[in-house]
């Protein structure tokens, strides 16, 4: 027994002093990551650094990321000059209907596909998800002329509505809602519980990871988006930032030091909105599966 206790020690005392091999893979791997991070935020910096030059020093000496002078002269014209405020409340206001009337549509038609059994369920969600690979620009003709027969142009309804059921969004919500235990919804139903309740009282609780996920994807979205608005909208009151920072810069006069200050503005409320809710948006995108039933 002795014998056998020495041996051990023996053993524990040659394995203590073999070093670990240094995690090199790893240290590649985090300087890599570091490395994509400060691609990702230099951009930013040269924004917000530019945002406080006048006009004059923005290109005067290339790439520098070292303001010589610091004026706050751009956000005030921004605010004075031109109708940046109402350009902001359009923003706001369209974005969120947009993500609203979008995580509605997406989280019923994403339920509907894989909590009902229907004929032809798994070709409409193929359907679906192949209407993502046609490019939007082949589209733009026929939803122009759709709005126009609706009277939707140069209208909140207009901008939203034909963009409203994304196919990213109800593929999202249906993989999301594969995983939903079918026994919590029959129980609903025995109780007596009809579908609306049964959608509202079970399921939604059940989803608001995935409805944080889209509601920030969805703002993003449509915060981001020029191409539509700029169609949709005729008068200068309904633009959004987007269209109305684009206006900035025409032909014959760029005010780049007013698109550096404007676009810091702009870029703000969606890092606050990620922030307040990632926790959320990293739960839904984890516990989105892709298996099909």
């Amino acid at each position: 027994m002795k014998d056998d206790l020495r041996v051990l020690s023996g053993v524990d005392s040659v394995a203590s002093r073999i070093r670990k091999p240094f995690p090199w893979e790893t240290l590649f791997i985090t300087l890599g990551l570091i490395f994509l991070a400060f691609l990702f935020v230099l951009p930013l910096y040269w924004m917000l650094v530019s945002s406080v030059r006048p006009q004059s020093e923005i290109f005067a000496h290339g790439f520098d990321l070292t303001p010589s002078s610091v004026t706050f002269e751009n956000y005030k014209r921004l605010f004075t000059e031109i109708p940046f405020e109402r350009w902001y409340r359009n923003t706001v206001v369209q974005s969120l209907s947009f993500a609203g009337v979008s995580v509605i549509a997406c989280t019923m038609g994403g339920f509907a596909l894989a909590k009902y059994k229907f004929p032809f369920r798994n070709v409409i969600f193929i359907s679906i998800l192949t209407a993502q690979m046609i490019p939007f620009h082949l589209l733009i003709v026929s939803l122009f002329v759709m709005i126009i027969d609706l009277g939707l142009i140069d209208s909140l309804w207009g901008a939203i509505l034909p963009l409203a059921a994304h196919p990213i969004g109800i593929f999202f919500m249906r993989q999301y809602l594969v995983s939903l235990d079918d026994e919590l919804l029959n129980a609903a139903r025995v109780d007596g519980a009809n579908e609306l309740q049964v959608f509202y009282s079970i399921v939604l609780p059940h989803v608001r990871p995935a409805i944080a996920t889209l509601l920030i994807l969805f703002t993003l979205e449509y915060w981001n988006n020029l191409l539509w608005p700029l169609i949709v909208f005729r008068n200068g009151e309904h633009f959004p930032l987007s269209v109305g920072i684009s206006t900035l810069v025409s032909t014959y006069r760029a005010q780049y030091d007013l698109v550096m200050a404007a676009s810091v503005l702009t870029t703000l409320p969606i890092v606050i909105l990620f922030f307040l809710l990632r926790r959320q948006f990293m739960e839904g995108i984890a516990a989105t599966g892709t298996g099909m039933k």
